[in-house]
């Protein structure tokens, strides 16, 4: 990630590995639970929040609530007419068909065939633990690899009808060698999940607003994503002073899911997902025909889940502590847990050591969903189901798993490492002292993925050269005795 000062609107792309300017490191964390009467789960605390970076625990009576506010009704009518029209020749497709087209590929290639340089990235993890891992493409004219405007950040896993396979988010630096760098869209890149030794494939997704100009007529708008004043070094975003940044990714259902820094979460609906001719901007061109910025798929926003920072105050600068505990939360990233009793979002906050303390912790915050997909909320707003807190520098992504019994287990990415040197692993649960791995260089967010052979944590590099999207087994980021 690159280095942020001031905070603005970022978007993420699908398939992507993300990184920051420094290493991130892998971090598990635990939290004990118990059933309450009414069969919510309270997680039982430590004494206290320690400063022992990767240690969590819950912090009662705080909590945190989003508003439901969905796009402009008119302008997904003026969308559905768009698409309607076939001169604009739009066709609605899922994912799995974006997954599934083999026209115009780009291509994911296993470890073992990627550069050396490439392979740096994930050697310190590789070396402790088995790591699958696949470099984006490198090839001449589909240089995700080494791209220095697009930079990926988030990852998420699907095994729905909507998407069985891999997503990464990416924002997009409009000139990377200007004094102040402007991210000013955003993008998904969607593949089937590639398999161990061979070589994948994945399609870019281009991400849009709709909206309509004075005349009624639809406009797509690029995607960007509020900072607040979440302002100074944010050593994890791929390009120095970036004013944008897009932290996480999560599919659940038909919907996707991306932190908006300072607002909260936005959502796309993937049945908004289109393919359409590519050609140059974004929107109905000369030809009569809609165009994504050259890509062959363009999905849009359907609303968002917005964090009220009037009452609440917005994002502070990311070496800045919170005025309180319950107030001004960041939405850095974002991952999925399908194996609480109410299965959630989760989201964190990226911050330097200097915007933490014991009474100030970073909240990793646990957001329930309804069986539909979406977040579970009454009259519109939704209440957290559990905050957690911990004082751990330079988080850039999040994972969680609960067991009951045993109780929740939080995974940190965590930087540290700029470019050249690999950040850390650090696993705790309650009743145990944090464990610590090395992790990879350039770490951005994660993923969970139930899977039969093994649950696995999804992660992903961000710097030019450096780029691996790869996975872990759960386990192995624990120390031998809790596996």
């Amino acid at each position: 990630m690159p280095t942020l000062r001031m905070p603005s609107r970022r978007v993420s792309t699908v398939l992507g590995v993300a990184c920051g300017a420094l290493a991130t490191g892998l971090v598990a964390t635990g939290i004990a639970a118990a059933h309450d009467a009414d069969d919510t789960v309270a997680a039982v605390p430590r004494a206290a929040i320690s400063t022992t970076p990767g240690q969590t625990s819950t912090l009662p009576g705080v909590s945190f609530k989003l508003t439901w506010k969905p796009t402009d009704a008119s302008a997904l009518t003026a969308l559905d007419r768009l698409v309607a029209d076939k001169r604009t020749a739009m066709k609605a497709v899922s994912l799995r068909d974006v997954a599934a087209d083999g026209t115009d590929v780009r291509r994911l290639t296993y470890k073992s065939g990627c550069s050396k340089t490439a392979q740096t990235a994930v050697a310190a993890l590789n070396a402790k633990v088995k790591v699958g891992a696949w470099c984006p493409d490198f090839r001449t004219g589909k240089n995700d690899e080494g791209s220095a405007n697009w930079i990926p950040q988030g990852v998420a896993t699907s095994r729905t009808s909507r998407l069985d396979g891999l997503a990464l988010s990416w924002y997009h630096v409009k000139d990377p060698k200007a004094k102040s760098p402007v991210t000013d869209m955003a993008r998904l890149t969607v593949g089937k999940r590639p398999e161990v030794s061979k070589t994948g494939g994945y399609h870019s997704v281009q991400l849009a607003v709709p909206t309509r100009d004075a005349s009624g007529k639809i406009v797509a708008k690029d995607v960007s994503v509020d900072l607040g004043h979440a302002t100074g070094g944010m050593s994890a975003q791929g390009v120095a002073e970036a004013p944008q940044h897009a932290g996480g990714l999560s599919i659940v259902g038909n919907y996707a899911y991306l932190p908006d820094t300072a607002a909260g979460l936005r959502v796309y609906d993937l049945r908004r997902t289109y393919k359409v001719t590519p050609g140059g901007g974004l929107g109905v061109g000369s030809d009569g025909r809609f165009h994504a910025h050259g890509e062959h798929y363009v999905l849009f926003e359907t609303g968002r889940y917005q964090f009220d920072r009037t009452a609440n105050g917005s994002c502070p600068a990311w070496d800045v502590k919170p005025s309180a505990q319950n107030k001004q939360l960041c939405f850095s990233t974002v991952s999925y847990d399908p194996t609480f009793t109410t299965p959630s979002l989760v989201t964190t906050e990226y911050k330097l050591a200097g915007g933490m303390s014991s009474n100030r912790p970073i909240r990793v915050v646990r957001w329930p969903l309804a069986s539909n997909g979406t977040l579970a909320a009454s009259g519109g707003v939704v209440t957290s189901k559990a905050v957690y807190g911990t004082v751990t520098p330079n988080v850039q992504g999040v994972a969680t798993y609960y067991k009951a019994g045993q109780g929740v287990s939080v995974y940190y990415s965590v930087s540290g490492g700029g470019a050249t040197r690999p950040g850390r692993i650090i696993s705790d649960r309650a009743g145990r002292d944090p464990y610590t791995l090395p992790g990879v260089i350039g770490g951005e967010s994660f993923a969970f993925d139930p899977y039969s052979g093994g649950d696995r944590i999804w992660g992903v590099t961000e710097h030019a050269g450096k780029r691996m999207v790869y996975w872990a087994y759960r386990k192995s980021l624990q120390p031998k005795g809790d596996r």
